[in-house]
């Protein structure tokens, strides 16, 4: 039953029906209450559905469970960035991307906090007296001290390492995974150890060392870590407390400056601009408009090559787009005028050449954000007329989400091949083959 509800939960979600998904979510949650793909779905519906301090609260209950959970993280990246909390917003974007070093999505939210943080100036909300936050990568100063009683052998090596065990298991100090030596096969032993930690107790390298004489210890069995160590029932309720006022706290703040935001995912604000210019644009009367009506390319004869030269209209792209996609033209201007064709079995090659007129241009390239159908990315005539790209859809999570430069690339170059008269092709590895599967720019679920 539980998996029919799943189901249906994510129809509405997909269906950007966010109320009666999390409907859904509550039920499932109700016999299950620390699923995590169920709590990070129903996280995002709130999102979507602007209540960003649910949304928060629901995604910090899924890191208390799993602390790397990459969802989570972004989520809370993009539920504080919201909030007009940005350097907040760039601390858990930052645990996600080291997470998850090749996420592009997680790459554009970074890119959009930093380009906010640098026009505007806020004060970022104080976190509540109560609150703790334990840092990866800070060691407490009399730490130092321990190390200097191993290295002068007034502690043995069991009594030091039972120490740091137990400041590790008890997250006095966290210890950065990413942080080991190059070489991993070289031999070492833990007097090499010792020495290495004793020009660091002496300040005589960086806490990069540490961490990396640390790693070596646990990876060679001489720290025995319970990593399944889970937290108090009290200690999560603690966190929650906290956690509730910090949100308080900047809801509070909110309302006392005023504060300007801008969000971290810019999608949103995007259609709305789009859809209040979409009728002085007048898309649909020259969708419908022949090709006919539009000049045909002009060609000449050089060394038996036939030079077609088409001259192209551009469109403006929709205000507020962050992605720049008119350089990515230009790459596919170069794509098709570097590939060698055919026209009446002769050798040929196009050129483009863009213009400022209308009436003089072979192609009319523009750009939508609009829904053009289940499936359909793009829409060109063949040989000349108008061609539409799309810049984003709704099959991510319901809501419209922006597709990245390379998948507006990829729809780009195929419907320009169209223009130019190319048909669809049954090769998979030909950009004219028909079916393509592009990527979003800032949905969680991409």
């Amino acid at each position: 039953m539980e998996k029919n509800e799943a189901e249906n939960g994510e129809i509405h979600f997909h269906n950007g029906e966010y109320n009666q998904a999390i409907t859904i979510y509550n039920k499932i949650l109700e016999n299950n209450p620390k699923e995590i793909a169920t709590l990070n779905m129903k996280a995002i519906a709130l999102s979507n559905l602007d209540y960003d301090r649910k949304s928060l609260k629901i995604f910090h209950e899924v890191l208390q469970q799993k602390p790397n959970d990459i969802i989570a993280l972004t989520g809370m990246g993009v539920g504080f960035g919201n909030l007009g909390e940005y350097k907040e917003s760039m601390n858990y974007f930052e645990k996600a991307l080291e997470k998850n070093p090749n996420s592009n999505v997680i790459k554009n939210y970074i890119e959009i906090i930093e380009e906010i943080n640098s026009k505007y100036r806020y004060n970022p909300t104080e976190k509540p007296t109560g609150h703790k936050e334990i840092k990866t990568g800070v060691i407490p100063n009399w730490f130092k001290n321990i190390v200097g009683w191993w290295t002068l052998e007034k502690i043995n090596d069991q009594d030091f390492l039972n120490i740091l065990e137990h400041m590790i298991e008890n997250k006095i100090i966290q210890i950065p995974d990413k942080d080991r030596f190059e070489n991993l096969n070289e031999l070492k032993m833990l007097s090499w150890i010792k020495n290495n930690l004793d020009l660091w107790s002496n300040d005589q390298t960086n806490d990069k060392e540490f961490f990396k004489s640390i790693n070596w210890l646990k990876d060679n069995k001489f720290l025995s870590i319970e990593k399944n160590s889970q937290k108090s029932e009290e200690d999560l309720e603690y966190e929650k407390y906290w956690f509730d006022r910090y949100l308080a706290d900047i809801s509070n703040n909110i309302a006392k400056e005023k504060r300007y935001i801008e969000y971290p995912n810019p999608s949103q604000d995007v259609i709305k601009k789009f859809l209040r210019d979409y009728k002085s644009w007048n898309f649909e009367e020259q969708v419908k408009s022949s090709s006919n009506n539009f000049p045909d390319p002009t060609y000449e004869v050089v060394d038996k090559i036939y030079i077609i030269k088409y001259k192209i209209y551009i469109n403006p792209q929709p205000a507020g787009l962050p992605l720049n996609h008119i350089e990515t033209l230009n790459e596919t201007f170069n794509f098709w005028e570097s590939q060698e064709l055919k026209t009446n079995n002769q050798d040929a090659r196009v050129e483009f050449e863009i213009t400022k007129s209308k009436a003089d241009a072979n192609v009319w390239l523009t750009w939508v954000v609009r829904d053009m159908g289940e499936g359909v990315l793009g829409h060109a005539h063949l040989g000349k007329g108008v061609v539409e790209v799309a810049l984003g859809s709704y099959g991510c999570d319901g809501s419209f989400q922006l597709f990245d430069v390379e998948s507006v690339k990829t729809i780009m170059t195929h419907e320009l091949g169209h223009s130019i008269g190319l048909p669809h092709t049954s090769d998979r590895t030909n950009i004219m083959y028909p079916s393509y599967t592009p990527s979003h720019a800032y949905c969680l679920l991409d």
